[in-house]
């Protein structure tokens, strides 16, 4: 009886250190280059993703001075009026970005909604006709 918990207890021993070394050889041999494989695939693949949308830290690059003076909508993603920016941030063109100067855009936030009350909002008869920017300059 002594004996066979003694043959059962070094090939528990003997199977443990197996896997232990099983794990060693791959955790500091093979996982360091699948990992930098794996890196350097995925960052192939999401390099050659078209994106669909920029930060507002890309933005301020530049139009720092435009975005300092912000008060009303410094907490707006440029986006969320311009829609997306990737083609402007590479052309570098003022044909490459939206500037719609409509009552639309505004009111498209800014339109009076029942529970609408975090955001100054007006009704549509609010100088109906007239461009929101001729008052109001959503930059500053």
């Amino acid at each position: 009886m002594v004996e066979v918990k003694r043959k059962t207890m070094v090939l528990g021993l003997g199977f443990a250190a197996l896997v232990y070394l099983v794990l060693f050889f791959y955790v500091f041999g093979f996982a360091p280059m699948i990992t930098s494989s794996s890196q350097s695939k995925w960052v192939e693949i999401e390099l050659s993703k078209e994106p669909k949308f920029s930060d507002t830290e890309i933005c301020k690059e530049c139009h720092y001075q435009l975005y300092i003076g912000m008060k009303n909508h410094s907490t707006v993603n440029c986006e969320a009026c311009h829609g997306s920016g990737v083609e402007h941030t590479i052309k570098r063109s003022s044909d490459t970005i939206v500037v719609d100067k409509t009552r639309d855009a505004c009111l498209k936030c800014h339109l009076d909604v029942e529970g609408r009350d975090v955001i100054e909002t007006v009704n549509e008869t609010h100088h109906a006709g007239v461009y929101c920017v001729v008052c109001h300059d959503p930059h500053r």
